[in-house]
């Protein structure tokens, strides 16, 4: 009995495990793109989309691939998403999501079975953080709005907990 007194005592102290923020469903502000990661200013100089035709095919789906990359000082110091689209669509007035969950059957999908977002990754030299979602455990909000000639302009949030990571804002991709 004073080993479950102890244990419920022991548990009672502990400081609670706070849920990462869901940045899936944040308002993002409309300022330049910007962010701390560990502890470190991410500031962003750069930020391409490229697309990939046919970028994944499941179950005779066919999907195109936009890979976001939002760069500090190089592509080793950037944050990039991995949109997925119906095949022959534009990503122009999308909202891409991760939910803040390793369930892949959880998140949004661009076809049945295939969440929208295939991957994000994230580094910072500075921070010493090379995490990806393989990893760690991410919510993410990517809105795009509609293209002006070779730039997409859009929003995003982006948040790993377990990085300390918190990115926000707007920027003008260059579609590659």
């Amino acid at each position: 009995m004073r080993f479950l007194g102890l244990v419920v005592l022991l548990a009672a102290a502990s400081p609670a495990v706070a849920a990462p923020p869901d940045c899936s469903k944040a308002t993002i502000p409309d300022v330049p793109v910007h962010g701390t990661v560990n502890g470190q200013p991410f500031a962003p100089q750069d930020a391409t989309i490229t697309f990939t035709k046919d970028g994944m095919v499941v179950d005779g789906v066919h999907l195109d691939r936009y890979a976001l990359s939002i760069q500090t000082t190089d592509i080793f110091n950037a944050l990039s998403v991995d949109m997925m689209v119906p095949g022959g669509k534009k990503p122009d007035g999308r909202v891409f999501r991760v939910l803040p969950t390793d369930s892949i059957h959880d998140q949004p999908a661009a076809a049945p079975g295939t969440p929208e977002v295939q991957g994000w990754d994230l580094q910072l030299e500075a921070a010493n953080v090379d995490t990806g979602f393989t990893q760690e455990v991410a919510s993410i909000r990517v809105e795009l709005g509609a293209r002006k000639g070779d730039k997409l302009p859009g929003k995003i949030y982006f948040c790993v907990p377990g990085a300390k990571a918190e990115i926000m804002g707007t920027f003008n991709a260059t579609l590659q």
